[in-house]
Formats: C-alpha cells, structure tokens, sequence
C-alpha cells in the first residue's frame, strides 16, 4: 500500500506506526488544499493520513475539527476519523488493540507526535528546543527548510525504528537540520520583530513579498508578544495565492475563535487552535480584513 500525507512530524510518526501494521511501499506527498478541491485521486491501495479525505482511498485517518462535518459515512470508508491530538494517536487507537506489543516502544514519539501537533508546548520547547521537539523543527514545513524533505522524510521513517533519539540526533543529516534551526532563531526572532505588530489582541505577521527568510519555530512569536492571545500570519502560497495561517497563542489560551472552523468559510481549515486558508490576491485584503476583526473579537 502507499501512504498519502503532508510532510510534517505527525506525518511521520503516523508513518512509522502504519509500516509496523501494514506493507507499505510507497509514501506519496501532497498539498492538502489540492486534496480539499479534489484534485487528487487515491485508490484502494492509498492510505490517505492527515489531510482531508479522498474519494476511492483504502483507508483514512484524520483528526483535523474542520473535516469533522465533512466527513464521509462510515460505511464509505474504512479507517477512523476522531478528535485526538495527532493524527498518529488515531492511527494508534485504531490499530493498538491487535499491535499493541509492535507500538509499545514508539510510546515517547507518539507522546511527541501529540505534544507537537497539539502545541502543548513550554516555554522552553520553543526558546530551547531539544529532543523529539528539535527533531520535529526540522519537519516543520512552516519552518523554511526547503524542498530536501521528501527524501529526509522518508529516510528517518525508517532510521528512527532503527537507532535510539541519541542516536538519530547525531546523525549528520539531522544534526545538519537541527544545527541550522538552533542557530538561525536569532535571525528570525529579527524576521518577526520587523514583519510583526499587534492589533489588539492580535499578532498580524507579514511575510509576504519576501522569497527568503531564515529557519524559524512557528511558536517564537507567541514568546514575543505575550499580551496577545492569536497570531494572523500572511504569506505567498501555493500556486500564487496568499496564505492566511491562524494559531492561537500556546502560553495565553484564551482565544474563543475556532480557527479550523473559521477557515473553513474561506476554502481552508484545520483544528480549534490553529488552521491556515489559501484565497486568491484579488479578494485577499477584503477577506484578511474580515478575518481579523473577527479575531479581535475574541
């Protein structure tokens, strides 16, 4: 079977987790909003992980709010769709009653598969990133570290089952990825302090225009302006469009706005704390402005 999924750690660890029950031959990228308008296909030989569902596929596992109501029957597919904090943990439930002597130890990933992709991050996991945390920074697609991690990806699905986290942090690939991570924040907290301001109490970060920026956790920004309880980031996205990504902030929760839900109404989506939506630059300015007054009113 193949694996169809975005390139980010829970991507991976649920990777990890589906060669161990499944015979997996392939694992295939896409963009999730091309999964969104149906301009991917799947067959019964596609495991389609941590996007939106595929018409045809043969199995689905997701946990994103925003495809709660769309969902198909369950009937029409096989697989689970539940709300979890990874789609890794669901990939987990679903399988662990007749593999969990195969998941057993894979239990410290999977608890960072969720801490990550839930944000349910310390100060010091953004400020000082070690360990799983640092591994997963060098996945992060919003981190900048280019087009390399097709292969990257694919190889540590298979390295991490092999050596202990000492060990794949020391490798040269990683340590290379790592490196720049903790050696650029620097840089880009500069990046943030000119691009960002706050509008009440939202944080409105502008990225657009620039082709360039240095290797940055998405979180940094929430250390900077603690006062304010969500961030609006903008930047040029797939296919010429701009990109509208909502987070709350992880060290001040108190945001009420779905942000999954939200983006929802504008072609996007995601989970309660966090989504993103791509719209066109001829209604962008339109749209940012209804999204950030509904942010503000948080």
């Amino acid at each position: 079977m193949r694996i169809v999924t975005r390139g980010d750690f829970d991507g991976l660890v649920s990777s990890v987790l589906l060669t161990e029950v499944e015979d997996i031959r392939e694992i295939r990228f896409v963009h999730p909003k091309d999964a969104q308008d149906g301009l991917v296909e799947a067959d019964a030989e596609d495991i389609v992980v941590n996007i939106p569902y595929i018409r045809g596929c043969g199995l689905w596992f997701d946990h994103h709010v925003s495809e709660e109501e769309k969902q198909p029957a369950e009937k029409e597919f096989r697989g689970r769709f539940e709300m979890a904090p990874s789609a890794a943990r669901v990939i987990y439930n679903h399988y662990a009653a007749d593999h969990k002597d195969r998941f057993d130890r894979y239990e410290d990933l999977l608890n960072a598969a969720d801490k990550l992709d839930s944000a349910d991050l310390t100060m010091d996991d953004v400020t000082k990133p070690e360990g799983w945390v640092l591994l997963g920074l060098t996945l992060d697609p919003r981190s900048g570290l280019g087009p390399e991690f097709r292969k990257y990806f694919r190889w540590l699905v298979e390295y991490i089952k092999e050596v202990p986290l000492e060990k794949v942090l020391e490798h040269r690939e990683v340590k290379r990825r790592t490196d720049r991570v903790l050696h650029e924040q620097a840089e880009f907290k500069a990046v943030l302090e000119k691009h960002a301001r706050v509008d009440g109490n939202v944080i409105i970060t502008d990225f657009r225009g620039m082709t360039e920026k240095p290797v940055g956790n998405r979180f940094l920004i929430y250390t900077m302006f603690p006062e304010a309880n969500v961030e609006m980031r903008l930047f040029d996205g797939y296919k010429g469009n701009t990109v509208v990504a909502v987070g709350h902030s992880i060290f001040n929760r108190t945001c009420n706005v779905n942000a999954g839900e939200m983006l929802g109404e504008y072609g996007g989506g995601g989970h309660r704390g966090a989504g993103t939506t791509q719209i066109d630059k001829a209604s962008a300015e339109k749209k940012i402005a209804e999204i950030l007054q509904r942010l503000k009113s948080c």
